[in-house]
């Protein structure tokens, strides 16, 4: 058995040196990395087609973070007819502790080409990345609650908001208290497209590569239970820039990640 053993082994790193041995083509590599940036930490397996050319599937994951802040509440009438809507600044003020927390995990499968890669002039391990990454529609969830406290009973049988970035999210009304569920979500399959420097596979043991680049993950949507919410816009009320900014960002999501590389054989 022992013999069998060290037979084994001596014959795994002979293949493993012949085959480190060979030129740059279909599957002759298999390399790894690990890394982190703003997708979060990263880790990946790769391999190379030829000299031009490597595929890369991937996953990252970014720790879940919340942010806290005051939604103040109003109800609107219907749209088309007076568009001006009422909140309770000019009463009691009425404000609902909002949280949103959010999550990313992604999965990407991404190829890179280098066009420099061989060249008589000029040689560079430079790259185009193409690619796309999946994810669950959902980044964020939207929860809060106050008491129903300040607001005239008759206030309380019309449709009561708060402000959601650019949308109105409804409020609910359970057991004397006023409760905000929502989510935000955008595309599942995000087109990706970047560049930088450096090979997904080294040309030894280990390298290291830099990677910038855009994730389209399509405008924020919000949802209330499955039916999406109206727009602030829709009633002509004037979003809160900060909020506004804050959920445009991820319409289209800037990548930007290092990464240490190395090579399996």
């Amino acid at each position: 058995m022992k013999k069998l053993i060290i037979s084994g082994l001596a014959m795994f790193m002979s293949l493993t040196s012949v085959m480190a041995q060979e030129e740059t083509g279909i599957g002759n590599h298999l390399g790894w990395g690990v890394g982190f940036g703003t997708e979060g930490f990263n880790a990946s397996i790769a391999t190379d087609l030829t000299q031009y050319a490597e595929l890369e599937f991937g996953v990252n994951y970014a720790p879940g973070f919340s942010r806290k802040s005051d939604g103040g509440v109003f109800h609107s009438p219907e749209l088309g007819q007076n568009r001006k809507y009422i909140n309770y600044t000019d009463k009691k003020p009425v404000d609902i502790g909002v949280k949103t927390s959010i999550n990313r995990a992604t999965l990407d499968f991404k190829g890179s080409v280098y066009p420099f890669a061989t060249n008589e002039n000029f040689s560079s391990d430079l790259f185009v990345s193409l690619g796309v990454s999946f994810a669950s529609k959902e980044i964020a969830s939207i929860e809060g609650s106050c008491t129903s406290n300040g607001i005239a009973p008759e206030d309380l049988e019309k449709p009561l908001f708060v402000r959601a970035g650019k949308f109105m999210l409804p409020v609910d009304k359970k057991s004397g208290e006023l409760v905000v569920d929502g989510s935000c979500r955008v595309n599942s399959v995000r087109p990706y497209v970047g560049l930088g420097y450096g090979r997904l596979v080294p040309k030894n043991t280990l390298g290291f590569r830099v990677e910038a680049g855009c994730q389209f993950s399509g405008s924020v949507k919000v949802y209330h239970g499955d039916e999406e919410v109206k727009l602030l816009s829709d009633y002509n009320i004037e979003a809160k820039s900060t909020a506004k900014k804050f959920m445009d960002f991820f319409s289209i999501y800037p990548v930007l990640k290092v990464s240490l590389r190395g090579k399996f054989f």
